[in-house]
């Protein structure tokens, strides 16, 4: 047997499967030892946000002996696929998804434990967005639009931004914090960097207030996330809730990929972000540095909802 995960979420945990057909998931690794040179350990280092690639674990120790897998593997795939070949192995392992069944174990464990908005769904719709990004030759950003929620706060935010002034707190940017231990890398999201608290949970607003997010929209997330008492911009904090930081929340809208993500300013005056399970960095879709995440090429995550301060006593899980 093997588990195959998808790596394409920044907040949620990734969609993972398991191939029972021992026939099939033996066909498909001969497949992909054939190519293993367009395997890598983890995600390139600039895979940004969307469908960065995916990673392919043996599930009994027989298979692992019998094609000398001492791990995992990674396939990058769609924009970060190293050739065409990747991609059509890449197809292949999404295709299978319509034919496996749901990896209970990660689905029950970990950060997704009894949050059925956290969970995510092996359906045609997401098949569909799989196989639609191993099309797309590059990183290109989808037309920016901004979900109600964010119309809401950008002029909330006008209107506050006029009369209050906040301080804020500004860490230096240190993504080996974050990158450096594969199991540290791997246990900490988007939310967890832009709180700058390290919980290896796969840390989801409103599961720290008990009060998880219902839906992925600007709206949900942006009530779960007060509920873990960050605030609005410009809804200042008294300085005994230092470190204060600048955060930012965007969101994926669907069809098909539906997900959040995180950013958080930095003392270097550019935007920190950390796409899920893969590294941290201060740059976007377009590898340039991250100086507005309003206008950054963020990919699939074409809703802003709005800006945010984190606190000290944030409960976040």
């Amino acid at each position: 047997m093997l588990r195959v995960t998808a790596d394409v979420f920044s907040g949620r945990p990734d969609p993972t499967w398991i191939i029972s057909d021992e026939s099939e998931a033996r066909a498909i690794l001969r497949d992909v030892m054939k190519e293993r040179h367009l395997t890598a350990e983890s995600a390139p280092a600039d895979a940004g946000l969307g469908f960065r690639g995916l990673l392919i674990e043996p599930v009994t120790d027989e298979i692992a002996h019998d094609f000398d897998l001492q791990g995992s593997l990674y396939l990058p795939a769609g924009p970060g696929a190293a050739d065409h070949r990747a991609n059509a192995l890449a197809e292949r392992l999404v295709a299978s998804m319509s034919k496996a069944q749901p990896d209970n174990a990660a689905i029950q464990g970990g950060a997704a434990k009894a949050e059925a908005a956290a969970q995510v769904p092996l359906d045609a719709a997401l098949q569909t967005f799989l196989t639609q990004q191993l099309e797309r030759t590059s990183r290109t950003s989808q037309a920016d639009a901004r979900g109600a929620a964010g119309a809401e706060a950008a002029e909330a935010t006008a209107e506050a931004e006029a009369a209050v002034t906040c301080t804020i707190e500004l860490g230096a940017f240190n993504p080996g914090f974050w990158n450096n231990d594969v199991s540290v890398r791997s246990s900490n999201n988007c939310y967890n960097y832009a709180s700058n608290k390290r919980t290896n949970t796969f840390a989801q607003p409103g599961r720290g207030c008990g009060n998880m997010y219902k839906a992925i929209t600007c709206q949900e997330v942006t009530r779960a996330a007060l509920c873990d008492r960050l605030h609005r911009r410009f809804d200042c904090f008294p300085d005994g809730e230092k470190p204060r930081y600048l955060v930012a929340l965007v969101v994926a809208p669907g069809p098909g990929f539906v997900d959040y993500h995180w950013y958080r300013k930095q003392k270097e005056g550019f935007w920190g972000h950390k796409p899920g399970s893969t590294a941290a960095r201060n740059t976007d879709n377009s590898n340039r540095v991250i100086t507005n995440p309003e206008t950054c090429n963020r990919g699939p995550y074409t809703q802003f909802c709005g800006y945010f301060y984190t606190c000290r006593s944030q409960l976040i899980r």
